[in-house]
């Protein structure tokens, strides 16, 4: 009963939204494109760090395959 009243409040609220009239300046661009090289970035980290636990665990799928 809960998921039927947040879903409705929730489609409530979108059908009857305004317009915001925002003004995005330059900063915000280049804000979106850091944050945008920032996730890249620390996604490439992450598996560089944990490179070789990461090739083991599909190694595993791999040799019960061959097998």
């Amino acid at each position: 009963m809960t998921n039927i009243i947040k879903s409705s409040t929730f489609f409530i609220i979108v059908i009857h939204s305004v317009n915001a009239y925002s003004y995005l300046d330059l900063g915000t661009g280049s804000y979106i494109i850091q944050s945008i090289l920032a996730g890249f970035f620390a996604t490439v980290y992450f598996v560089k760090l944990y490179w070789f636990k990461i090739r083991a665990f599909f190694s595993k799928f791999s040799k019960k395959n061959k097998t």
